[in-house]
């Protein structure tokens, strides 16, 4: 029967994730393509005085203990029992309330924790028979309740004056609060913030709420609030979190959808923002639980209306993107909803909720923060040896100048290098770890281009290569036998072709092998012969008359026969007996 008593709340929409934490988080962030990923670990938490199960608990993490009141105990019914964890010492016990007075038992309430972190608030919920609109204070330090405000009449009168109360008084007499009182209900957001109680939707017992309401603790007065933006559709039983600056609701039930939206709340313009669910984002669910850790929320369980879940996942703050996390290693808790979850240090703890079969009070933790490994320094660590003395055992000279490098590397990395240090030629004759007493000469190259060489051969990249040194870059690879850097050559120069420059690229690709640049500005050519820049370049190919034939040879394919034998007639005309047709 208790089973089936829980299901039958939950189908009803009697719980409500609790989980409004009070931790401080980043500001709404910008967008950015890639999304996290993390691989963690669940460890079951074994700890003494634990308190019996419960499903729909309010809960709330100060001054290092958790702090849960009520809830749903299956055949025991709605719980008025309050307990503490002490992370340090991980012991459970029931807090000792000095005061006579203290709230009735109820479900699906959440608990928020005051400006001064010294004050736990709690509001509403259902009882079993009724929905509750009443608001209690606990005080942490001299372990007293207060109540603020009374459940109010049930059936008000349609009146916006003072707030109505009840017959029953709960304790010595408070003054009256002003204002109209929110209805009864429960599955709400609620979260304090500067001063103010912030109350949000939820279930009266007929309808799905959308209404908004503040609570000035110093004036005790209530205030229905009309926010901007795009507000969250009508719904219960959401899972939210607070930062310093906003309010953040995922999900939720509205009798008829589950939700899988997204939303924040400027807690200083009363703004509603509808945050786009890029990347991996929950299913539509409710009786989830949300908290924040670093710059990310994390999303746990709930009910998808089929099932009760134990998937997480993330929303990253610097990314704008959601992921989902694989938390399936370890001792993994079954899938929950209505379930206590809070943060402490590098934690996820979750304790109790429901499986679909059993209300639960074990007890786990999930690691958040994943190890730190550093950014991979392989290509910095190389890019320092370049030119170092230190530790080098071959030494070149280049324009007079003196360039160390490693035998090794320059072996691997170069066929051509490989046979200079290692094939028997009269520069590989030093002993190994040694440099040679006569650094080897390469007259072919210039110092900055060997420099650039040096730099693809250690790091596998070329930076910051202007056009002109692109060229000498490219003949570089060509006598060093490096495809790779050749082809990054050809980029490189592709970038920068203009009609000033283009036929002395020609003539470089074509001299040095380097087939697709070569196509490339035959290509560029052929879109321009009728640029004079570009038909005075021509006349440069008189050294080159294949390079000429094959651009008239083009143009004719390209332009049909009667045109292109027309622009082929014209280039011949323009470069007279000199030309190869001559």
């Amino acid at each position: 029967m208790a089973d089936d008593a829980a299901a039958r709340m939950e189908n009803n929409n009697n719980n409500i994730n609790n989980n409004n934490n009070n931790l401080v988080g980043p500001i709404p962030p910008q967008i950015s393509p890639q999304p996290s990923r993390q691989c963690l670990t669940w460890n079951r938490v074994e700890s003494s005085g634990v308190p019996p199960p419960r499903s729909g608990a309010a809960s709330i993490v100060v001054k290092g203990k958790l702090y849960v009141f009520g809830g749903y105990g299956g055949g025991t019914g709605r719980l008025d029992d309050f307990y503490s964890y002490d992370f340090e010492s991980n012991e459970w016990q029931e807090v000792h309330v000095l005061s006579e007075y203290r709230p009735g038992c109820r479900e699906n309430n959440g608990v928020v924790i005051s400006d001064s972190s010294s004050e736990i608030y709690l509001f509403g919920g259902y009882n079993g028979n009724s929905w509750l609109n009443d608001l209690w204070k606990f005080d942490i330090e001299t372990k007293c309740w207060t109540c603020i405000q009374e459940s109010s009449d049930p059936f008000p009168a349609d009146d916006d004056t003072d707030a109505a109360v009840g017959d029953v008084m709960m304790g010595p007499v408070q003054p009256p609060v002003k204002g109209k009182i929110p209805c009864r209900r429960f599955g709400y957001v609620s979260v304090v913030h500067r001063g103010k109680f912030i109350l949000f939707g939820g279930f009266d017992g007929s309808r799905w709420l959308s209404d908004m309401h503040i609570f000035v603790f110093e004036t005790r007065t209530w205030t229905e609030v009309q926010p901007k933006g795009n507000a969250p559709s009508a719904r219960s039983c959401p899972a939210w979190a607070k930062d310093d600056t906003h309010l953040w609701i995922h999900g939720g039930y509205d009798g008829v959808d589950r939700k899988a939206d997204f939303f924040a709340f400027d807690l200083t313009t009363y703004t509603w923002t509808e945050i786009p669910c890029l990347g991996r984002p929950p299913p539509p669910r409710y009786f989830h639980s949300c908290c924040l850790y670093g710059n990310k929320l994390y999303v746990y369980g709930g009910y998808s209306g089929s099932e009760r879940l134990g998937d997480m996942y993330c929303f990253d703050y610097d990314t704008n993107h959601w992921s989902q996390v694989d938390c399936n290693h370890g001792e993994v808790p079954s899938g929950r909803s209505s379930l206590v979850a809070q943060v402490h240090n590098n934690y996820l703890y979750i304790f109790g909720g429901y499986n679909g079969s059993n209300v639960l009070n074990d007890f786990y933790k999930f690691r958040l923060k994943t190890i730190g490994v550093p950014p991979p320094a392989l290509v910095a660590d190389f890019r320092r040896l370049m030119n170092d003395s230190t530790l080098a055992d071959v030494c070149f000279l280049v324009e007079n100048k003196e360039v160390y490098a490693h035998r090794a590397i320059l072996a691997i990395r170069s066929e051509y290098f490989r046979v200079m240090l290692c094939g028997g030629m009269r520069e590989s004759s030093t002993i190994p770890g040694a440099i040679s007493s006569q650094p080897i000469e390469l007259p072919d190259v210039s110092h900055a281009v060997f420099h650039k060489v040096l730099e693809f051969l250690y790091t596998d990249t070329c930076e910051g290569v202007s056009l002109e040194t692109g060229i000498h870059l490219l003949v570089a690879s060509e006598l060093f036998m490096l495809d790779r850097l050749k082809a990054l050559c050809e980029e490189f120069i592709r970038r920068d072709i203009n009609v000033e420059n283009v036929v002395g690229i020609l003539v470089a690709s074509y001299r040095h092998n380097a087939e697709a640049l070569k196509d490339i500005a035959l290509e560029f050519i052929l879109r321009h012969l009728t640029d004079p820049t570009v038909m005075a370049g021509l006349s440069d190919l008189r050294v080159e008359p294949d390079l000429l034939l094959e651009i008239i040879r083009r143009s004719t394919q390209n332009n049909g026969p009667n045109n292109g034998h027309q622009e082929g007639a014209s280039l011949v005309a323009r470069f007279g007996s000199s030309s190869p047709l001559r």
